[in-house]
C-alpha cells in the first residue's frame, strides 16, 4: 500500500532534487569552467521580494513563503568588499520617501543647562547686631521687620550699668593723668572693644559727663530682615537682635542633574526668568559650585549671583535659570536628527548626486541647544546631509551590504554550499537536511541556511510505515 506525498513536502522534495543537481553539475569538472568572476559575471542572481536574504542563481521559488524569485539587481563589483557602498534609488522613489536635505555649517554652537532656582539673599551681604554688654531697652527708633535702614543710622538705645561705669572711670582717669595719661588709654580702649560708637566717646571726653542711654548703630546699609528687639527688654550680652542685608545683589540657589554637573564651572554666564516677566532675562553668572552631590537626589548644588538695583528680585522667589555650560565661537555642525545613532557608531548619508546617498561615520562633540550636533570629523562644510527618510536609506544599505556578502561567499567559496564535497561525506549527501532553527528549510545534502546562515543538519529519519498485511493466499 503507497501513501500519497503531501503537496508541500512534495515542492520542498522537488525543490531540493534541483538543487542537488546544480551542485552536482557545478562539482563536475569541465575543460572550459569559467572563472568565478566570469561566472558571476554571465549569471543572473533572484532573490524573493519577502525575504531579500533567499539568493539563488537563476529562476526559482522562495524556499521560505513560496513565492517566485525576481531578478536582483547588483552593482558593479558586488562581493569584493563589505564595506557599505553607495545607496542608489530612483528619484521618484526619493520623492515619495520624503527625502531632505541639509547643508553642513559653520557657526557657533553652545548647550546651556535649564533648571529652577529659588532666590535668597546673598550671605556675604548680611550683618547681624548683638551687643557685647547686657543692658535695658530705652529707645526703639527702627522696629519693623522689612524697614530700610542706612549705616551708622541709630537703631535703639540701651542703659547699661556696666557702660556708665567704664564712662566714669574714663572721666576719673582724664581728671588725674590729662589726655594721654595710660589709664584714659585703657578706659578708652574699653568702651571701643564693646563697641561704643566713637562719637559717644569723644562727647563724653568733651562735656565731662557720663551718658546713660548709649544708642546702637547700624553696621551696613540695607533692610531688616530679622528683628529680636522691644522696648523695655532686658538684653544679655550675645543676644542677636537684628538681621539686616543688602538687595542690591542676590544669589538664586539651584541644583543641577549628575549628568551635568561636569560641565558647570564657576565664572560661567547665567540668564534667569522670572513668571511675572516672561521673555525678560536678567543675566548673571555661576558664583559658587558646591564640592559633594546630592546622594539622594543625585543633583549637585549651584550658587549663582545676580545683580538686583530695582529690587524686584525677592528672597524667596523661584526662578527659571539656563547656565551657559559649553560654547564653542568657530564649529562645524548638522541638525542633531540627521544622525542615525547605533550604539558606538554616528552615522550621516550625504548626498552625491541624484539619487545618489553615501553612508559615512562621523565623530561628534557639543551637542548644543537649538537641536544641532558639533561635526569634529567625517563631513566638510558645504557638504549636504539627508535630514529626513535617512533611516529608510540605512535599511537601504544594509541589504545591500548583506548582498554584497552572500555574494563574495558564493564567488570565493565562502559558503558550505560551493563545495557540496568538502567537510562531508558522500553517505550525508544523499540524506535530507535541515536548519535547527528553521526547520521548514529542507534540503537534499548538507548547505547552510538561506536564513540564518547556520549548517544544516541531517533530519531524523521518519517512522516506518507497518509492514503490509500478507496477501491471502501467500507462502507462510
Amino acid at each position: 500500500m503507497t501513501h500519497p506525498v503531501p503537496r508541500g513536502r512534495a515542492r520542498r522534495l522537488a525543490f531540493a532534487l534541483l538543487v542537488l543537481t546544480g551542485l552536482v553539475l557545478a562539482a563536475c569538472p569541465s575543460e572550459t569552467a569559467p572563472e568565478p568572476s566570469a561566472v558571476a559575471k554571465d549569471t543572473q542572481l533572484y532573490t524573493c521580494g519577502m525575504h531579500p536574504e533567499v539568493i539563488n542563481e537563476g529562476p526559482g521559488q522562495c524556499p521560505i513563503c513560496g513565492m517566485d524569485l525576481t531578478p536582483l539587481r547588483t552593482k558593479p563589483g558586488a562581493g569584493k568588499s563589505t564595506k557599505r557602498s553607495m545607496v542608489t534609488i530612483d528619484p521618484v522613489v526619493v520623492q515619495n520617501m520624503g527625502v531632505r536635505l541639509t547643508e553642513v555649517k559653520r557657526g557657533p554652537v553652545f548647550r546651556h543647562v535649564r533648571t529652577l532656582g529659588e532666590i535668597e539673599v546673598a550671605e556675604d551681604e548680611v550683618s547681624v547686631v548683638n551687643l557685647r554688654y547686657s543692658g535695658w531697652v530705652e529707645t526703639i527708633r527702627v522696629d519693623e521687620t522689612g524697614s530700610e535702614v542706612k549705616r551708622g543710622q541709630t537703631l535703639f538705645g540701651i542703659y547699661s550699668p556696666e557702660v556708665v561705669t567704664a564712662q566714669e572711670e574714663l572721666l576719673l582717669a582724664l581728671r588725674t593723668e590729662g589726655p594721654d595719661g595710660p589709664r584714659v588709654r585703657g578706659a578708652r580702649a574699653r568702651l571701643q572693644n564693646w563697641n561704643i560708637p566713637r562719637s559717644v566717646i569723644a562727647a563724653v571726653e568733651k562735656d565731662g559727663v557720663a551718658r546713660r542711654t548709649v544708642p546702637v548703630l547700624a553696621p551696613r546699609s540695607g533692610y531688616v530682615l530679622h528683628k529680636n528687639v522691644v522696648e523695655g527688654a532686658r538684653i544679655n550680652a550675645g543676644t542677636d537682635l537684628y538681621r539686616i542685608g543688602s538687595l542690591q545683589s542676590i544669589w538664586v540657589r539651584t541644583e543641577v542633574y549628575e549628568h551635568d554637573a561636569a560641565w558647570v564651572r564657576a565664572g560661567q554666564k547665567a540668564w534667569m526668568e522670572l513668571s511675572f516677566a516672561a521673555g525678560r532675562q536678567i543675566v548673571g553668572e555661576v558664583d559658587y559650585v558646591y564640592p559633594t552631590l546630592n546622594a539622594r537626589s543625585r543633583t549637585l548644588t549651584v550658587r549663582l549671583e545676580f545683580p538686583n538695583p530695582g529690587l524686584e528680585l525677592k528672597p524667596g522667589m523661584f526662578a527659571t535659570v539656563l547656565i551657559e555650560t559649553r560654547k564653542k565661537e568657530d564649529a562645524l555642525f548638522i541638525p542633531t536628527e540627521a544622525i542615525i545613532h547605533s550604539g558606538e557608531r554616528q552615522l550621516v548619508f550625504v548626498a552625491r548626486g541624484i539619487g545618489k546617498y553615501e553612508p559615512r561615520d562621523i565623530d561628534t562633540g557639543v551637542v548644543g541647544d537649538r537641536h544641532i550636533t558639533e561635526v569634529l570629523s567625517g563631513l566638510r562644510q558645504g557638504e549636504r546631509v539627508v535630514l529626513s527618510g535617512q533611516f529608510l536609506l540605512d535599511s537601504e544599505s544594509q541589504l545591500q551590504e548583506a548582498i554584497n556578502k552572500l555574494l563574495e561567499a558564493r564567488l570565493h567559496g565562502g559558503s558550505p554550499a560551493a563545495d557540496p564535497h568538502a567537510g562531508h561525506d558522500h553517505g550525508a549527501e544523499d540524506a535530507m537536511h535541515t536548519c535547527p532553527m528553521h526547520p521548514e528549510i529542507e534540503q537534499m545534502g548538507p548547505g547552510s541556511c538561506p536564513i540564518c546562515g547556520m549548517d544544516l543538519v541531517p533530519m531524523e529519519p521518519e517512522a516506518t510505515q507497518p509492514a503490509e498485511a500478507t496477501q491471502p493466499g501467500a507462502a507462510q
